[in-house]
């Protein structure tokens, strides 16, 4: 039967080919992956040096980057670490999966963002595990959070305590996409609260924020202002990809 059935499938698949879903280019049969293998080679893994304080790759040495060492703004988190780098063919597989419903991609994606936290935080502790969440009409116009999904699959994996509303987006505010950093900035600033049912377990807590892809961090910062102001002992960003 079993040998049917990989018949049946090869004889579709002569007429009907894979395809990567980024160049188009067909792929291996047996491969499943939504990418062929030279677009998963293209994916840039943050193994490097990195900022101490957001995460972001240094490429002439030091302990922070830039920004970080200006310290215009107060950082409330402990500090963020990102899986890849936030360029092709990431930046369109999570374009295509946030807007487009692509959520069949988030199996690809999860499994990257998984051995990332392996490598991040397999020395620390964390204690409860939430996400960046989204405003209750845009998450009822998209059908889901992306965030949740990711956090969703790593809690589960690792047997962490996962509190989805544990964070609410009180405030409605544009998509940070196309806005400059300052904008981005002014767009997040107090648009987080916690979620009162949850107000007395965050005390001396670690507790990790998951987002799918961090700019400027504030977006992960401003919920670690709500965390920290309620006792949380450490408040860490995990995201799966960085913007450089």
């Amino acid at each position: 039967m079993n040998f049917i059935k990989k018949f049946f499938e090869l004889f579709i698949y002569s007429f009907f080919p894979k395809i990567c879903f980024y160049c188009n280019k067909p792929i291996d049969y047996f491969s499943n992956l939504p990418l062929c293998n030279n677009c998963v080679n293209k994916i840039k893994i943050i193994d490097g040096l990195v900022c101490d304080k957001c995460g972001l790759p240094l490429y002439s040495g030091g302990k922070f980057c830039y920004n970080c060492r200006k310290q215009e703004r107060k950082f409330y988190f402990d500090f963020v670490r990102g899986v890849v780098e936030y360029r092709e063919p990431i930046k369109t597989l999570i374009h295509e999966f946030k807007y487009n419903k692509k959520t069949f991609l988030v199996s690809f994606l999860s499994n990257i963002f998984t051995k990332g936290y392996e490598k991040e935080f397999k020395n620390i502790k964390i204690d409860i595990v939430c996400c960046v969440p989204m405003h209750r009409i845009k998450k009822f116009l998209r059908g889901f959070n992306q965030a949740e999904l990711l956090a969703k699959v790593l809690a589960k994996k690792f047997y962490l305590n996962f509190i989805p509303d544990l964070l609410i987006r009180k405030k409605y505010t544009v998509s940070q996409f196309k806005l400059s950093q300052q904008k981005r900035i002014e767009n997040v600033k107090d648009a987080f609260e916690i979620n009162h049912k949850f107000e007395n377990i965050i005390k001396e807590k670690n507790v990790l924020i998951i987002d799918d892809v961090c700019t400027t961090a504030e977006t992960i910062n401003q919920c670690a202002k709500m965390l920290k102001k309620h006792k949380a002992k450490n408040v860490y960003g995990f995201v799966l990809a960085r913007d450089i």
